[in-house]
C-alpha cells in the first residue's frame, strides 16, 4: 500500500490533472503526468468499469500499487500522476504491466535512471 502522502485522492485534485496535464498512452495504460508546486509524488489510479467486475477492478489498481511503490525512487519529485487503465490491461501479466509503466513514465520525462 502507497504511504499516505504518496496518494491521490480527492476529486477536485483529479479533475486538476485531467484538464491541465499532457497524456501519454500506450495501448495498456494511459498517464497524465502534472507538475505540482510542491516537491513531493502523488498517484492516483483510474480503472474503468469497462476492465470487468470490482474484483477485476481492485485487483489491477492492487498490482499498479505495488509497482509504484517499488519504482517511487525513480520517479521525479514535484509530479501529481494518474495511471488510467485500458480495457485490454487484462491480458497483461505482472511484468508486462510493469514494463508499461515504466515505458510511460520514461516517455513522460518523469522517470530518473
Amino acid at each position: 500500500m502507497l504511504k499516505k502522502e504518496y496518494r491521490l485522492r480527492k476529486n477536485a485534485d483529479f479533475r486538476k490533472v485531467y484538464r491541465s496535464a499532457k497524456s501519454v498512452s500506450s495501448r495498456y495504460l494511459v498517464l497524465y503526468p502534472k507538475a505540482n508546486k510542491g516537491d513531493g509524488i502523488r498517484i492516483g489510479f483510474s480503472i474503468s468499469k469497462k476492465v470487468g467486475k470490482a474484483n477485476v477492478r481492485n485487483y489491477y489498481k492492487r498490482r499498479l500499487r505495488e509497482i509504484v511503490r517499488h519504482n517511487l525512487q525513480h520517479i521525479k519529485p514535484g509530479y501529481d500522476l494518474i495511471i488510467l487503465t485500458r480495457v485490454p490491461v487484462t491480458e497483461l501479466g505482472y511484468h508486462e504491466l510493469e514494463k508499461n509503466v515504466k515505458y510511460l513514465l520514461r516517455k513522460s520525462g518523469v522517470w530518473i535512471d
